[in-house]
């Protein structure tokens, strides 16, 4: 694709660079100054872009990008479409629609899977975005990922991605205590998860695509700080006046726990 470019030191950004290239789909890249990610000419990466995909690692690579040291939105006339792939807060994203030109069209499409399924092209993405755009954009996710689907307009996606992830940390931490509770009774752990096939270790309950908290994630104090994150995104996201009394009580009970090894 001409004009295609991926900016950003998130950590799928080399893997989606390579699977493009690989697939025959001419992409540039940049990385922001001091990540060590890979190339740093500004000028260079800029000249002819019309698709910029951008991968940060937060919302604040994601300003230097767009509009501050980097300012690609601002700088490159010839920029038709941004699409960022992270997974950012809905709110901010939503409200990038008013910062950037309207001629330039805008697709958020954060993603869901491991670092070894965006090697291997599994990813899933959400969509969010005018229809057209996202089906100009097809090939690329094509080789992206193996399941996108469209949410709706801009910044559908990022909230359907984190109404997604907050499903999966809820779905892991009452994992947590219901194998606290079998513990207290001896009830063997391996055995009740096999049962019931519960998340964990990379398992996921049928029919649903759980987010990845990492190997041994359900015994870290890490993962803890992650199922926290994931709540506070999802009551950032939350419509006004929309009753948020059980989510609440979830992020309590997320704060009161203590990292357990399986045993």
């Amino acid at each position: 694709m001409r004009g295609l470019g991926i900016a950003g030191s998130g950590r799928a950004a080399r893997p989606f660079l390579s699977r493009l290239q690989a697939a025959g789909i001419g992409a540039a890249s940049f990385a922001v100054p001091g990540s060590g990610a890979g190339p740093l000419d500004r000028d260079g990466f800029a000249r002819g872009l019309t698709t910029l995909i951008l991968v940060p690692a937060d919302i604040a690579e994601a300003e230097a990008l767009l509009f501050e040291a980097q300012g690609f939105a601002k700088r490159v006339p010839s920029l038709k479409t941004v699409v960022i792939a992270a997974t950012l807060s809905p709110r901010y994203v939503r409200a990038l629609r008013g910062r950037i030109a309207a001629s330039i069209a805008l697709v958020d499409a954060p993603y869901s899977g491991t670092m070894r399924a965006a090697e291997e092209g599994r990813l899933s993405f959400f969509l969010g975005g005018g229809k057209d755009e996202i089906a100009s954009l097809a090939p690329i996710f094509g080789q992206l990922g193996h399941k996108a689907a469209r949410m709706g307009g801009f910044g559908t996606a990022m909230a359907a991605k984190v109404m997604n992830d907050f499903l999966a940390a809820s779905t892991t931490a009452m994992t947590r205590i219901a194998l606290d509770w079998a513990e207290a009774q001896g009830i063997e752990d391996a055995q009740l998860l096999d049962m019931t096939e519960c998340l964990f270790s990379g398992r996921a309950l049928p029919g649903c695509d759980m987010v990845d908290y990492g190997a041994g994630c359900l015994a870290s104090d890490d993962c803890i700080a992650t199922l926290v994150k994931e709540v506070e995104s999802a009551l950032d996201t939350a419509l006004a006046g929309a009753h948020l009394t059980p989510p609440r009580a979830l992020d309590d009970v997320f704060r009161s726990m203590k990292a357990r090894p399986l045993h």
